[in-house]
């Protein structure tokens, strides 16, 4: 007989000790890896279906938290949410008390159930022999019956969790807690832990938290950049990142909610509160009128709107830096024939270069010891090829023969100042400073006692003894009165001076002076023209009125004809000039010409294209400085026709490539010459006719090359026009297997190549210095040059050479600009930001 009266320590029953060989101890450790699985098993479930309702309970509560429940709510209501919350979780953790350790005897139950066994032999297992223990042969029988028991029980199983949750929620609202949990998680953005805290703190309606929020960046108004809005359909989501120059201001302006606040990371320019100023309705709103708050970002920063400790939105900003203008020397400033310093410099700034000038440095110290200088160093104001230029080449003219320092060596930088205020700086460069020559004994010696004066305000009574000697006997000395009363003029200027001021009066009275000795009224009518000259680039780079421009343009064409007056008289009244033949280095310019340039230059300013009037401006003060008269060489016409009669040819097949481009534009876009879109067979067509002209224009430029080749041109460096001929092929290449696209990049290459072709065409046509021609051995300008060797206007085709000027066409869509910004500047009813931005695009018109 057995029993099972052996029991473990947690009750439950034990195997008996025995004499059991390895194999039996082998199965037996597996039986007890089994019970101890199963008693795990079952403890797990019997504690999931307590513990999984107070976690869909906690994920409900999470869930709603991040939702934004308790901002919708009134504390009352909060209370009473919070109560039954806390009530069902105190129901459900009871549960948690009434849990008990699975027992032995309910492991080996759960293993005789998992792997399938009959007749309970795992429980049997623990049974002992009840009597008998002194029988050998009962004792053999029951070693035999464990023996089977064990047999039995080789491969056991404790079986998987089975905790029965669908009997229990039916209505399965587990997965109900779990989709709250993740809809909420997104909506809660990093705001998750504070709106969790609003639970038990109280969160405010969102009606209360902000009634409105807008917020902008705005560029300083030198980038010419618009404003980006953070805000609204067109912003990008909250936390993104913006790319802004550096100096951008962001504003955030708030309605309804006066304890937001601002919060930056980074380095910021300042952070400022400034409430806006209110009328009508929201004067009577009290604390609900917008308040404003603005950042300026110097460096990358992170900007978040804040309430309390919660983050409403918040934006990241990259900030572009903005670097100092960069300015250098294209050639070494050379003087013109009248003695003019002409600089040509290169201009480069992010946003735009706005002021640029030339400051001047003696190389050597001049005056002796204790020495009175009364002038500085000369700064000359250099002219943009823009109003505000990013990338370009300027030239300025200045006579500086009339400073002091003439022809001494000095030291010349160039600066350049960006609107942000920031300069750059040229390498210095050195050179001697143009003077004027005079061959008038008196003049010079005039010249001469005036530089004495300048660089040292003690030499005056020397200077005026030197004067009063110049006039000691005027009727053996001067053939005018005029030159004797204005040396007497100036010699009591001098001793009567009574200061620094008096005796700088003095000097420019006798540079003067001895121009009125030298030249008559040809160089004081030269003075007021390059005055008349300054006044209208300076109001051209101020953005002066209309009425303004018209004034100074007036001004200029009386100085001008004042000075050509002047011009003539001399001629007419040099014997030697008027027997001398005709000098076939010179430019025969007529005053139509002049006054053509003249009306040009204000039309365009009228048309808002300032920038080439600035240009033009420049090109006639040029002229002017290098004005001789003369007569054209008759030279070497037969070959120049040549050179013209193909450069003509050239002219023509860049227009024709320019239009094979707009077509060819087209045709990608499956537009045909109506505008109207083509079918497959249209297209096709379209393509080959498109090849077969391609190929003609590729086939006319090499005969022009062989025309060129004959004449001994090399038109520009690189073989500019075998590269376009290259390109040429390859856009026929790729019409003909069906590629506009690829097409169109290779004509773009075409007409580059083409027009720098022709630029250097017309370089060696007005040089006639190309190779194996007759050219001028003295390198002189030629019939075709204007007074700075550059081709004239009515030489060849316009190809870009000189002053781009606008068409009608570009006038008129300028006009049209102007008129739809002025009309909606005056619309009241636009956003104040919008007309701010505005009026900044108008003001660079």
């Amino acid at each position: 007989m057995a029993d099972s009266r052996g029991r473990d320590a947690e009750g439950g029953p034990d195997i008996p000790d025995i004499e059991e060989n390895a194999v039996e101890r082998e199965t037996r450790a597996r039986i007890e890896r089994a019970i101890t699985r199963a008693r795990l098993v079952l403890l797990w479930e019997s504690v999931w279906p307590v513990l999984a309702p107070l976690l869909v309970l906690g994920a409900f509560f999470v869930a709603v938290s991040w939702l934004g429940l308790w901002r919708v709510v009134s504390d009352p209501v909060r209370f009473v949410i919070l109560g039954l919350f806390a009530i069902a979780a105190v129901y459900l953790a009871v549960h948690f008390f009434r849990l008990a350790k699975p027992a032995r005897s309910a492991a080996l139950a759960r293993i005789e159930h998992a792997t399938g066994l009959l007749h309970r032999p795992a429980t049997a297992l623990t049974d002992r022999l009840a009597v008998g223990n002194a029988d050998p042969a009962a004792e053999a029988l029951w070693a035999a019956h464990r023996t089977r028991l064990l047999a039995s029980l080789d491969k056991v199983r404790a079986g998987i969790p089975s905790p029965g949750l669908a009997r229990r929620d039916p209505w399965a609202i587990r997965f109900l807690a779990i989709l709250l949990l993740a809809v909420g998680f997104v909506y809660a953005g990093p705001d998750r832990l504070a709106m969790i805290g609003e639970a038990f703190r109280g969160g405010e309606p969102v009606a209360a938290t902000v009634a409105r929020i807008d917020a902008w960046v705005t560029p300083p108004a030198y980038t010419g950049r618009p404003p980006i809005f953070l805000t609204g359909e067109a912003a990008k989501p909250s936390g993104s990142d913006y790319s802004v120059p550096t100096g951008s201001i962001v504003t955030v302006r708030t309605s309804g909610a006066r304890d937001l606040s601002v919060v930056s990371s980074g380095q910021v320019g300042e952070v400022a509160a400034a409430a806006v100023e209110p009328d009508g309705a929201d004067a009577a709103k009290g604390d609900d009128q917008p308040l404003e708050r603005q950042v300026t970002l110097d460096t990358a920063s992170e900007v978040t709107v804040r309430k309390g400790d919660r983050e409403v939105m918040g934006w990241r900003f990259a900030v572009e830096p903005d670097h100092a203008p960069r300015i250098e020397f294209v050639r070494n400033p050379v003087p013109t024939r009248s003695g003019a310093l002409s600089f040509t410099y290169s201009l480069k700034d992010d946003y735009g270069v706005v002021e640029a000038r030339a400051e001047i440095a003696p190389v050597e110290a001049s005056g002796g010891t204790g020495a009175r200088p009364l002038f500085e160093a000369p700064v000359v104001p250099l002219s943009l090829p823009q109003l505000r230029t990013r990338d370009g080449i300027g030239e300025t003219t200045r006579d500086l023969t009339s400073h002091p320092w003439a022809g001494a060596r000095i030291r010349i930088t160039l600066v350049a100042r960006d609107e942000a205020g920031q300069e750059g700086r040229s390498a210095p460069l050195e050179i001697t400073l143009p003077a004027r020559r005079f061959s008038n004994p008196i003049a010079r010696a005039v010249v001469e006692q005036r530089a004495a004066l300048a660089m040292d305000a003690n030499a005056a009574p020397g200077v005026g003894d030197v004067l009063d000697t110049l006039t000691m006997a005027p009727e053996d000395t001067y053939d005018s009165a005029s030159i004797y009363l204005a040396l007497r003029t100036a010699y009591f200027r001098v001793m009567r001076s009574r200061g620094d001021d008096d005796l700088r009066a003095v000097v420019d009275y006798l540079w003067t002076v001895a121009l009125g000795i030298e030249d008559g009224d040809l160089s004081l009518a030269a003075q007021e023209l390059r005055a008349a000259e300054e006044a209208l680039r300076q109001a051209l780079e101020d953005g002066a009125s209309d009425e303004e421009i018209a004034r100074l343009t007036e001004e200029l064409r009386q100085a001008m004809q004042k000075f050509m007056q002047a011009l003539a008289e001399q001629a007419r009244r040099n014997p030697n000039m008027a027997n001398m033949p005709p000098d076939p280095n010179t430019q025969t310019l007529r005053s139509q010409d002049l006054e053509r340039m003249l009306d040009q230059i204000e039309n365009l300013a009228r048309n808002g294209a300032r920038d080439a009037a600035r240009q033009m401006l420049s090109e006639l003060q040029n002229m002017l400085e290098n004005l001789q008269t003369g007569q054209p060489m008759m030279g070497n016409q037969q070959q120049n026709g040549e050179m013209m009669q193909s450069l003509n040819e050239l002219a023509d097949m860049i227009r024709r490539q320019q239009e094979l481009m707009d077509r060819t534009n087209r045709a990608r876009q499956g537009l045909g010459e109506n505008g109207e879109p083509m079918t497959a067979e249209e297209m096709a067509e379209a393509l080959r006719r498109l090849q077969e002209q391609q190929q003609s224009l590729e086939q006319q430029l090499s005969d022009l090359m062989e025309s060129l080749d004959g004449m001994g041109m090399q038109p520009g460096e690189g073989d500019p026009l075998g590269q376009a001929g290259k390109s040429m092929g390859r856009a026929a290449g790729d019409l003909g297997d069906g590629r506009p696209g690829s097409a169109l990049g290779n004509q773009g290459e075409a007409l580059e190549a083409l027009r720098q072709g022709a630029e250097g065409m017309a370089r060696q046509l007005a040089n006639n210095q190309g190779p194996g021609m007759n050219g001028n051995p003295n390198g002189h300008q030629m019939p075709n040059e204007d007074p700075l060797g550059r081709p004239q206007r009515n030489v060849g085709p316009d190809l870009g050479t000189t002053v781009k000027v606008p068409d009608e066409i570009d006038i008129q869509r300028a006009r049209e600009i102007l008129e739809a910004i002025r009309e909606r500047l005056g619309d009241a009813t636009r956003p104040v930001i919008e007309r701010d931005y505005l009026e900044r695009l108008l003001d660079q018109f």
